[in-house]
Formats: C-alpha cells, structure tokens, sequence
C-alpha cells in the first residue's frame, strides 16, 4: 500500500481525506469503464485481431545470465576460479531467480482468478477497495488479469538479478506501475495484490436469526428450525407512546387503502446487551482476521462512513483508540442499515372518510326537506 500513501501524502495539503478518497474511487471507476469498452468492442469486431494477452519475454532476458552462468559453473567444474565462494553465489543468484519469477507467476494468477469477481462487488462487501486500492495497482491488474491491453516488462533492477520487477505500461506505453517479485511473494503469504472488503453478510443475519429476542422470525412449513426473519422486532423493542400504548403511523398504500406501521425502538436494540457483545464479536472478527489493519481501513471507508462519515487513511496501521471507535461505529452502521425503521402492523384496511361540517349541514337539510315532502 505504499504506492497510496505517497499517493496521499503529496495531495493531504489539496483536499480532505475523504475527498482524496472519492477521487481514487471515481480514477477506478474510469479504468473499469475501460475495461467494459473493450469487452463491448470485441463484441462488434470479430474480424479484426484484439490480443490483450502481451506476452513477457522471458527468453530475451535470460540470455546474458545464462551465458554468464555457464561460464562461471564450467570454471567451478574446472577448478579455474579465481573466486570459488563468489561464483557459487552468483550461480545460485541466478538460479533462484527462476524460482522466483515462477513463484511470482502463480501468485498472480492465484489473484486475477479471483478479480473478477472482486470487482463485480467492488465498493462493497467481498469487493475490491475502490477508495483504498492506488489507481496505478487497480490498472496493473487488469493488465496483469488481460482485461486491459498493456505491455509487461521483465528487469533486473540495477542489472542486480536478485532485485526482479515488473515494469507495467498501458496500451499507450505509459509507465503504469513496477512491481518488485519477492515483494509481491511476500505479500501473497498473507493476502492478495489488492484488498477485499470483508464480508459479514453471514454473520450479520445469523445474529438477527439467533436473537429471537430482539427480531421477529416465522415458521416455514412443519420444521420448527426452519425460520425466517420478517423484517419486524419483538413487542419489547418497539416504540410506545407516554400513555404506555403502541405509537402507530398510518400511510397510504394505494387508493384508499392504508397501512398502520410500527417504529422500531432502535435505542433499545443498542442497550441490549446481546446486541452490544454481538456486535462487538463481529467487529472484532474484521480485526483479529488479518495480520494488518488494511481490511479494516477497507470496511470503513467504503461501509460504515457511508453511515458515520469517519474516514481512515489507507496504508498505515490503526492504534486501539480508532479500533475501538471501529467497533462503536459497526454498531451505528448496523442499526441504520440492517435494521428497518418501521414495520406493518394488523392488516391494510380501507381509509375511514371524514366529513366535514359542511357535508353534515347539507345532509341534515337535505333530510328536513325530505319528511317536510312526506
């Protein structure tokens, strides 16, 4: 992630934080389109050649260190060398560096199998970090995953065989991202080239699920075990007027049908103390998964300040006081978004008809004049 934060560092005296943010979504976005239009082109233009598969010339590169590694081990075989311990090093150099160009290979594909469908959901949970992912990395996986055309080079960094990159260029050839091998394998021990947002959709419905004290749940057919939630709470956690009687609003459905609907007392759903221990476990599940705090950062800025406007910058990690506040906050995110805030009540039923005093006048004369007929 230190592509980002110099990323950040050298715009925080331009614009907010969150501004920097949206402005990385937006750049990601964009390089997404880019991808659809090539995909739409292909569609409509068969019969002319579209590769975007840039192939690394690997042979190319080699070359020099192959002759330079027959020449050293035909000394060592020979006893000609003059440095024996610095030979052996130089040939072993040159070998690893084929194992690590293979593992970085494998790394890769274990991550562009995935993209795909990280970036279906991206911005969401199990999606791509549109906010936090550098604009530079967002486009060197498309490059990488061949859904934008580009061109990958292959160096050894101050001709060091030990130091092996990537060199990653557009289809314009303009220099999009380096990307150092034995990073890149270090990197992929723990997680992928990008960050995914994690995903609690599971755990926040079995909570609801299980807390049948606070949500309301029916049976499906004969299994008792076998419910589903109906959106609404117990009769303890919705609202009640002063006088100690349910507080129902009333609205229109359609033609003169109306609907009485409940407020669900979100204030005692958070002084539960099932929900707070609950949430608490979830949220700290985000944090205690993974060894730094990018998916944490990652779930903020792209769930919970949609709802609390808190944003954290990528890139560096969060000290106990913003985990903390981490968790307080999934607990205002959960309560504005997986908890509804009114429910129907009874059955639809036709609107009652007022009438007014002017009606009840004309109807009052209307039937004088009738028994004065009569």
């Amino acid at each position: 992630m230190e592509l980002l934060t110099l990323h950040l560092v050298h715009k925080k005296y331009n614009m907010g934080l969150k501004e920097q943010l949206l402005e990385n979504k937006s750049l990601n976005e964009q390089n997404q389109f880019k991808v659809s239009e090539e995909q739409s082109f292909m569609t409509y233009q068969l019969g002319y050649e579209f590769d975007t598969d840039q192939e690394v010339d690997y042979d190319a590169f080699y070359q020099p260190f192959i002759h330079e590694y027959a020449d050293l081990q035909l000394k060592l075989d020979t006893g000609k060398s003059e440095n024996p311990v610095q030979d052996r090093k130089r040939v072993k150099e040159i070998t690893d560096s084929v194992e690590v160009i293979r593992q970085a290979l494998e790394n890769v594909m274990s991550s562009t199998e995935i993209w795909t469908e990280a970036v279906v959901l991206s911005g969401g949970m199990g999606g791509v970090d549109l906010m936090g992912t550098p604009p530079s990395r967002y486009e060197a996986i498309n490059i990488l995953s061949d859904q934008l055309k580009g061109v990958i080079l292959i160096k050894a960094i101050d001709d060091n065989i030990s130091r092996l990159a990537w060199d990653i260029y557009n289809d314009k050839v303009e220099f999009v991202e380096r990307i150092f091998l034995k990073k890149l394998n270090k990197l992929s021990e723990t997680q992928d080239l990008f960050i995914k947002i994690p995903d609690t959709t599971k755990e926040n419905q079995d909570f609801k699920k299980l807390s049948s004290e606070i949500f309301e749940s029916k049976k499906l057919g004969q299994d008792s075990d076998n419910k589903a939630l109906t959106g609404g709470v117990t009769e303890s956690y919705r609202k009640i007027k002063e006088d100690g009687s349910l507080e129902l609003v009333t609205k229109k459905l359609r033609g003169n049908i109306v609907q009485d609907f409940y407020i669900i007392d979100k204030d005692a759903i958070a002084n539960s103390m099932q929900f707070k221990a609950e949430m608490n476990k979830i949220s700290a599940g985000i944090v205690g998964s993974h060894e730094g705090s990018d998916q944490v950062i990652a779930f903020n800025n792209n769930i919970l300040a949609e709802v609390t406007n808190h944003y954290l910058e990528p890139g560096k990690a969060l000290r106990p006081n913003e985990l903390k506040k981490f968790q307080e906050d999934y607990k205002t995110w959960f309560l504005e978004k997986e908890v509804g805030k009114e429910f129907p009540f009874g059955e639809a039923r036709q609107k009652e008809q007022a009438v007014d005093a002017e009606e009840i006048q004309t109807a009052i004369e209307t039937d004088k004049q009738q028994a004065q007929e009569v």
